[in-house]
């Protein structure tokens, strides 16, 4: 790493860390160094192995990588017609909302041909906390052992780690907004989010 990493790291450490409210202290722990090391690194006096970066940087939840930018991305557009296609099939395509490298949520949007279901009585994913937001569509979401019919603009949040299922029980293509923090995968074809 060159001075000018040094820098750019150390700016970065310290902006996140105030940002979150964190102390130096708490960040060190959470990171296996120690406080003066870290304050080291934000005045970019210490030469930080890539191990520590990765570690600070899964203190704060983000990619390594994002520690060497130095203005943060913000604001960016992705358009509809640019969004990546996560996976797709004849009736099921499931796309990406957020541009890379957001670590601690995903976004998709989802759209179902008419009668398509997706999951099962079993089907679960993780233990992370998901919100699914009809877009478009009149949609039937099974959770365990409850049934709720989803019209436009309903919205329902559940923990993956619950046995769930969507079917789309319109006439027309529906699209549903999933948020899932923090990530629990990208869906497969058999998957809703």
């Amino acid at each position: 790493m060159n001075d000018s990493d040094g820098i750019t790291l150390g700016r970065r450490v310290k902006e996140l860390r105030t940002l979150r409210k964190i102390s130096t202290r708490d960040l060190a722990g959470r990171a296996g160094v120690s406080a003066g090391y870290i304050s080291q690194i934000e005045t970019g006096k210490a030469n930080a192995s890539l191990q520590t970066v990765r570690a600070i940087a899964d203190a704060f939840g983000v990619q390594w990588i994002e520690l060497f930018e130095a203005k943060p991305r913000h604001g960016e557009i992705l358009r509809k017609a640019d969004r990546p296609k996560l996976s797709a099939t004849t009736t099921v395509r499931h796309f990406g909302i957020t541009k890379p490298p957001v670590t601690d949520v995903e976004v998709l949007v989802s759209e179902y041909e008419p009668g398509m279901a997706v999951g099962d009585e079993n089907y679960t994913h993780g233990d992370s906390h998901e919100i699914v937001v009809i877009l478009t569509g009149t949609f039937l979401f099974r959770l365990l052992d409850q049934e709720f019919e989803l019209h436009e603009g309903d919205s329902l949040d559940y923990r993956t780690s619950t046995p769930h299922m969507i079917t789309n029980i319109g006439n027309t293509v529906g699209e549903a907004l999933w948020v899932v923090t923090p990530p629990s995968g990208h869906p497969t074809t058999d998957s809703p989010a």
